[in-house]
């Protein structure tokens, strides 16, 4: 992972925030709070990435609305012990939640996203991030989705619900409903990945490899397009875009032994010994240490 302070702002600047929890990303944005006259300016700054900006507006507000913007400002930076501390005070049981979360209280978490649609029905974060936890960390793709589609009757335009809804809809095997979800979120990178997964099993790995390589464009960062892309081009006998595609995922994913491996393959088919050589050994040394799939 980036030092923090980077991947805020990367992550920030996107608009949809993540932190990182168990090596789970978090989307901050169900998080922030509609803006009022008082929090205008610190919610601004918070979505442009500008968090000490966002400290020092900390000083102009009062009340509940400084302690839940303290603990909002702590659960971007990852500090869930100022988060669980002060939120409390806010009357705010979503964010507490989601600082339980981050501190792997995930029955605590629970029951503040219970409290939080009993308050407020309408509000679509709590369902959301009830999505992501059965997802993620439960595996439970049928719970999730019912929690995303919740999710997504209040706030039809997140597209980041309908891209997790759609991976659900395609690990339970209703794949033209996936595709649907998939094809409504295509401003989400990893849609486009769902897309392209969804056109190499159809068959068609010529089509797989538009969608995944405008994926790898709108999201250089996402390992799993790379990954894909490597086995949509030796679908396509291309072994030396397959190459390129595994070397970029190695450098995303550098403590991935299952990707070194498929490098190590990759590199013996090309006839490259030196390189075959050197990824086999990190692949030995990255599987003592940290297992096949890190």
């Amino acid at each position: 992972m980036n030092n923090a302070g980077n991947h805020t702002r990367w992550i920030t600047i996107l608009v949809v925030c993540h932190i990182v929890a168990a090596g789970q990303p978090i989307d901050v944005t169900p998080l922030l709070p509609v803006a009022t006259g008082a929090t205008r300016e610190i919610r601004l700054a918070v979505v442009a990435g500008d968090l000490e900006h966002a400290a020092d507006q900390l000083k102009t507000l009062q009340g509940a609305d400084r302690d839940l913007w303290r603990g909002i400002l702590a659960i971007i930076r990852n500090d869930t012990t100022t988060a669980i501390r002060v939120l409390p005070r806010s009357g705010t049981p979503k964010a507490l939640g989601v600082a339980y979360y981050l501190a792997g209280q995930h029955l605590l978490f629970r029951e503040q996203m219970a409290a939080a649609i009993r308050i407020a029905p309408d509000d679509f974060g709590a369902y959301y991030y009830l999505g992501r936890h059965y997802d993620s960390d439960v595996g439970d793709s049928e719970a999730a989705a019912k929690w995303f589609r919740l999710a997504l009757e209040r706030n039809g335009g997140y597209a980041r619900a309908r891209f997790y809804l759609g991976n659900c809809l395609e690990r339970l095997g209703e794949e033209a409903e996936a595709e649907i979800e998939y094809l409504a979120s295509l401003s989400v990178a990893q849609s486009l990945v769902g897309l392209a997964r969804l056109r190499l099993g159809a068959g068609d790995a010529r089509a797989a490899s538009g969608f995944v390589q405008k994926a790898m464009e709108m999201d250089p960062r996402d390992v799993s397009a790379p990954k894909l892309a490597a086995r949509i081009f030796s679908a396509l006998d291309k072994p030396r875009d397959a190459l390129r595609a595994l070397e970029t995922a190695a450098s995303l994913a550098p403590r991935n032994a299952a990707i070194r491996y498929q490098l190590w393959r990759a590199y013996r088919a090309a006839q490259e010994p030196l390189k075959a050589a050197a990824a086999l050994s990190e692949f030995e040394r990255l599987r003592a240490v940290y297992g096949t799939n890190p």
